[in-house]
């Protein structure tokens, strides 16, 4: 039961945009993999053995420990997608409906699960600012040489 419900864990914290930027970043430190390591191994503890787990539950759960570990708030509804998938497997391991939880595994591997929908857009956005802030910097000039504030000047499109 624990073996197939780490399996589904594993793979959707693989596919995780949220945990993944948040790692990649090192939201949590010099140690984030180990730190999302740990986060993987609490929610399966959490999910298979504490009473009244609910999808609200591990929602929670979810939106703690990134914003607690890893000093992330996920506001693209990812915890919200994750919680639903975790609790739809567990309830699945708790009826014993292997041949499901497999049919619905399967699924999940096929489709990518927890990818966030507007990941495009996201890297887009990114990218953008990542311009916007080099063009910003060439405008820069230094108000005062004690002050640690530098003065941006606008520049016009065309």
């Amino acid at each position: 039961m624990e073996n197939s419900f780490k399996r589904v864990i594993e793979h959707i914290f693989d596919n995780w945009t949220g945990l993944k930027l948040a790692v990649d970043y090192g939201s949590a430190g010099s140690n984030s993999k180990e730190v999302a390591t740990g986060f993987m191994n609490y929610m399966i503890e959490y999910c298979l053995n504490e009473s009244n787990v609910d999808v609200d539950s591990i929602q929670e759960a979810l939106d703690d420990v990134m914003d607690q570990e890893f000093d992330t708030i996920c506001e693209d509804g990812s915890t919200k997608e994750i919680a639903i998938l975790l609790y739809k497997f567990l309830e699945l391991i708790k009826q014993g409906n292997t041949v499901a939880f497999d049919e619905e595994y399967q699924k999940l591997s096929v489709s990518g699960a927890c990818t966030n929908k507007n990941e495009i857009a996201v890297k887009e956005n990114l990218n953008n600012d990542i311009c916007e802030h080099s063009e910003i910097e060439e405008n820069c000039t230094p108000m005062d040489q004690d002050s640690e504030w530098i003065e941006v000047k606008s520049r016009k499109r065309r």
